[in-house]
């Protein structure tokens, strides 16, 4: 969809988490949507890191503490917001009830794995839950994660080896970003809603890891068996896996360029 025609087209959006991981994706695809960000930073370091990886004009900086309600809900009365997504990764009651002392209308999305069983707690009216996996892909800095872990290692030349584990489905961040951005646009036709999202790459450690050696040695990877699921609001990864992998790979080697994966770690 052009930018003309997008639903976020001249909206301002408050982003929480803006300098991490899935929450600088869901804020680059608000604003190649045609949105304002909003974003929420702690600091005059990471606020100014925001702007220049956001671009101009289409992102403001504002300092404060996720858990500071008052600053929160200032942001959104100076801004006049129209959508939160919530994807820092704690101050939900601060967030919920300053959007309650702004507007109850308006959404608060916010990202969280796929239980292993049915979820039966009840949520807020403005809250909605948008669902994954394990999210992977470009600007992942936790290095305790699968796939971080095992690009830098076999960046660095090391034999890895992970433990096989039990199988999930691994899902590209700029796809969970779409996701994000479906879910509150469905909150304003059907209200609050809880969605589970899932590309079908359904692996253990092991198999990523392969998947990721052959990559690595310029191979591409068909998933045997792979069948499509079907996903809530028309979502489908957009990213082919290869390319996802490729794409991984390539930040990891541009953002840690070092021989070592110990190095690494203990740099980060």
């Amino acid at each position: 969809m052009s930018e003309e025609m997008s639903f976020w087209r001249r909206r301002r959006v408050l982003v929480t988490g803006c300098t991490g991981f899935l929450g600088g994706a869901v804020a680059r695809e608000l604003m190649s949507a045609g949105a304002t960000v909003i974003g929420l930073v702690r600091d005059r370091a990471r606020a100014g890191s925001f702007a220049r990886e956001q671009g101009e004009g289409r992102c403001h900086a504002i300092y404060g503490r996720v858990e500071d309600l008052f600053r929160l809900h200032s942001a959104m009365a100076i801004y006049e917001v129209s959508v939160v997504f919530h994807l820092a990764p704690i101050g939900t009651p601060a967030v919920v009830r300053a959007v309650k002392l702004y507007s109850s209308r308006i959404p608060v999305v916010t990202a969280q794995p796929i239980p292993q069983l049915a979820q039966t707690d009840e949520r807020d009216e403005c809250l909605s839950v948008a669902r994954f996996g394990e999210v992977f892909g470009p600007g992942d800095r936790n290095l305790s994660g699968a796939v971080p872990a095992t690009a830098l290692g076999l960046l660095a030349g090391e034999t890895i080896v992970p433990a096989d584990g039990s199988a999930r489905d691994f899902v590209f961040v700029r796809d969970a970003a779409r996701a994000c951005l479906r879910v509150a646009e469905d909150f304003h036709t059907n209200g609050a809603a809880d969605y589970s999202f899932r590309s079908g790459w359904r692996m253990t450690d092991r198999q990523m890891c392969s998947a990721m050696r052959a990559v690595c040695a310029g191979r591409s990877v068909k998933l045997s068996g792979f069948t499509p699921p079907t996903n809530p609001l028309g979502w489908q990864p957009q990213q082919p896996f290869t390319d996802a992998l490729n794409e991984t790979l390539a930040w990891c080697r541009e953002s840690f360029p070092t021989s070592s994966t110990s190095t690494i770690r203990q740099a980060a």
